[in-house]
Formats: structure tokens, sequence, C-alpha cells
């Protein structure tokens, strides 16, 4: 059996932070995941709706599966694959995001992320009595093109994606494929943009952890925030067997 331990980043391997930039892996959660990467019957994969470039900058660890865009980019063994259905989209993001820029104009705190093939609308900065507001507008701008955009809650950002692209859940389903034979998934996430990477994970006969009170109710079991998580990556990692031993 291969061990698969598959994680969200922000949220869950990282605590949420003012700026996604800001966010860094916790030195102790790094030296549990380079232990477990070195061990020859577990693998390592980090899913997240940031771009893959951004998320390999963030995480800094070789070795793992990295899966950004919420699925829609996936490197497994190094090979980079792109949603097919997704890989023209630059263009149609980079128009809504230009439409959204008005939503959010005039609520402080509010902003947008252009990423290659998606975007999101953060506000963790924005007073909780004008949330509603703001999603009100940026709601009204999307269903103008109903049909066209799937949108998912994540920790303090709306994230928008390409209707009927790979997901995390896709993504976590080929990680395992390309396990074959013998995988068994544990997948970690803290928020709604996770309930298809947990329920695919449950699915494939694995794991799925909920990570803080905003975790998707389909989690198995539950974790209150990235510390404890941490604290159970440093368990396994001194359980299970090292290469020299």
């Amino acid at each position: 059996m291969r061990l698969a331990l598959l994680f969200d980043f922000d949220g869950t391997l990282s605590p949420i932070v003012d700026h996604p930039r800001l966010a860094v892996l916790d030195p102790g959660i790094r030296a549990a995941l380079e232990d477990l990467l070195a061990r020859p019957r577990v693998s390592v994969g980090v899913l997240s709706g940031r771009a893959l470039c951004d998320l390999k900058r963030a995480v800094g660890l070789a070795g793992p599966f990295y899966v950004g865009s919420g699925g829609l980019e996936v490197e497994i063994d190094g090979a980079v694959v792109v949603d097919p259905s997704s890989a023209g989209a630059a263009p149609l993001v980079e128009n809504l995001a230009s439409r959204l820029e008005s939503a959010v104009r005039g609520f402080a705190g509010a902003w947008i992320e252009r990423k290659p093939l998606t975007l999101a609308v953060h506000h963790r900065g924005v007073a909780p009595e004008r949330s509603p507001a703001l999603r009100s507008g940026v709601e009204r701008i999307i269903k103008e093109h109903e049909g066209c955009w799937r949108v998912v809650e994540g920790p303090m950002a709306i994230e928008v994606s390409p209707e009927g692209g790979w997901t995390k859940g896709t993504a976590v389903r080929r990680i395992c494929e390309a396990l074959r034979p013998d995988p068994f998934p544990v997948y970690a996430g803290d928020h709604r943009n996770d309930a298809e990477a947990l329920e695919a994970a449950a699915d494939l006969g694995g794991i799925s952890i909920g990570i803080g009170g905003d975790a998707p109710a389909c989690a198995r079991y539950r974790l209150p925030d990235p510390p404890a998580l941490g604290g159970l990556l440093q368990m396994l990692a001194k359980t299970i067997e090292s290469p020299s031993t």
C-alpha cells in the first residue's frame, strides 16, 4: 500500500493571513513533510486555488504532487497537465476580472486576484456589515454569464473558475491513478472548496480530514487548526519506517 497524503494549502498547511503572499509553511510542518517525502511508501501532494507557479513558490518543497487553480493545473512527477477545456480561459478570466473590479470598487479591503485560468474575489479585509452588499454585486455580474463560471467559497474569498473544468476532486483521482495499484488517500482541507477532494478521498477508500470550524460536513474526521495537523504529521513521520531502518 502507498500512503497518499494530500493537503490544501491556505488554512490547512498554513494559517489564513492578511494577504496570500504572506502565507508561509510552518517550519515544523515543513520538516515533517520532508521526512514523509523520504519514506519509500509515502507520496505527498498539495492542492490549492492558487496558480500552480505561486503554489510551488509558497510551499517550496521538491517532490510533492502539485495541483493549482483549484484542480485545473496538475503536476505529477514533474509533468504539468492543464485541463484542456480551460486552456483558453485566460482572456475570459481577464474580461470577467475587469468587470468585477467595478463590483468591489468602494469596498475597502476587497480586491480581485487574477490568475492564468481563474480569479478570486478576496474580502477578508471588508467590514462584516458590508459583506452582503459586496457579494450581491459580485453575484449579479457572474449571473450575467450563467453557465460559464463555477463559483466556490474559499477561505475569505470567492473563487471563480470555468464551469465544467477539473476540480480538486478530479486531481485527487488523477493522483491516485498515477499511484496505482494500491494508493490509500488521505485528504485534509479547511473550506467548501475542498469538499470534492474530501469526498473523492473517501470514495477511493481513504480518509477525509476537516481542518477548523469551516471545514465541509463531509469530512469524516476533524482537527481544530493547522498546528494540530502539523502535530499529526510529525507523529506520522516518527511512526512510519524510515528508509534507513
